[in-house]
C-alpha cells in the first residue's frame, strides 16, 4: 500500500503538490484578509457618512423649527396688532375727540385759575403788614396720569391681551415712583402680572416712558399693544433694545416727567 512512499519520484511529486496546495491556501488566506480589510474600510466610511448625514438632517430640522417658531411669533404679534386696531376702530372717534377737547378745556381752565390765584396771593403779600405773613403750601400731584388718562388706559387694558411686565422708576424721583405705582395698580387690576416697583439709579435718567426688550426676536407678542395703548392716552413713549434685560420680557421705565 505504501510502496509509492518508497519511490523517490512519487515522494517528489507528492511534495510538489503539497507545496502547491500550501501556497494556494496562503494566497487564499491573504486574499481573504485583504477583502475583510477593504470591507471594513467601506463599512467605516459608510457609518461615518451616515452619521454626518444624520447630523446634517438634525441641524436642518432644528433650523426649520426655529424658523417656524419665529413665524408663529410674528403671526401672533400681527394678530394682536390687528385685534388692537380693530378694537380702536370700534371705539367712537367722535367721543374720543370730545373727551380730549374736554380735557384740554379743563387744563386751560385750571391753568387760568391757578394763574389768577398766584396773582391774588402776590397782591396779598405786597399789601400785607410786616406782622402778617401768608404761608403758601403747594401740593404736588402724586403721579403724572390724570383721571381721564386712567379711564382710557383701563378701557384699553380691559379689551386687550394680558401679559407680564417689569416696572422701573427713577431713584429719588417722587413723581416717577408715584406714577409707577399708579400704573402697577392699573395693570394688576386688569389681569396683568407686574413685578414690585424697581427703583433704579440712572447716570442720565430717561425722559418720559421707555419700553425695553431684550431683542426684536424675543419681544413679547403684546409689546406693540402696550406701546400703542400708552401712546393713545397721550404719554410720551419710546422703545429700546437692551440685551441686559431678560429674554421674552418687557420692562417699562418711568423716567423724568415734566408736569
Amino acid at each position: 500500500m505504501f510502496t509509492w512512499w518508497q519511490n523517490l519520484d512519487s515522494v517528489i511529486v507528492f511534495n510538489s503538490w503539497l507545496q502547491l496546495i500550501t501556497m494556494i491556501g496562503a494566497a487564499l488566506t491573504t486574499i481573504s484578509i485583504l477583502l475583510l480589510w477593504i470591507n471594513g474600510n467601506r463599512m467605516s466610511r459608510y457609518l461615518i457618512e451616515r452619521e454626518q448625514s444624520a447630523s446634517k438632517k438634525i441641524k436642518a430640522v432644528e433650523k426649520a423649527a426655529e424658523e417656524i417658531r419665529k413665524e408663529l411669533l410674528a403671526t401672533q404679534q400681527n394678530q394682536d396688532i390687528a385685534d388692537q386696531r380693530r378694537r380702536l376702530a370700534e371705539m367712537d372717534a367722535g367721543s374720543l375727540r370730545k373727551e380730549m377737547e374736554k380735557i384740554r378745556n379743563r387744563y386751560a381752565s385750571a391753568e387760568s385759575a391757578l394763574k389768577d390765584r398766584i396773582d391774588e396771593l402776590k397782591d396779598m403779600n405786597i399789601t400785607s403788614s410786616g406782622t402778617t405773613t401768608q404761608n403758601i403750601e403747594v401740593v404736588a400731584q402724586k403721579g403724572a396720569l390724570d383721571s381721564e388718562q386712567k379711564k382710557m388706559l383701563a378701557k384699553l387694558l380691559n379689551s386687550g391681551p394680558k401679559g407680564e411686565m417689569d416696572i422701573i422708576s427713577v431713584l429719588e424721583d417722587a413723581t416717577s415712583h408715584e406714577t409707577a405705582i399708579e400704573l402697577k395698580e392699573l395693570f394688576d387690576s386688569h389681569g396683568w402680572s407686574t413685578s414690585e416697583i424697581i427703583q433704579s439709579a440712572f447716570t442720565h435718567p430717561p425722559e418720559g416712558f421707555v419700553l425695553v426688550i431684550h431683542s426684536k426676536q424675543t419681544a413679547p407678542s403684546y409689546a406693540k399693544f402696550l406701546q400703542r395703548s400708552l401712546t393713545t392716552i397721550g404719554l410720551p413713549v419710546s422703545a429700546q433694545v437692551n440685551t441686559k434685560y431678560r429674554e421674552w420680557s418687557i420692562s417699562l421705565i418711568v423716567g423724568q416727567i415734566d408736569q
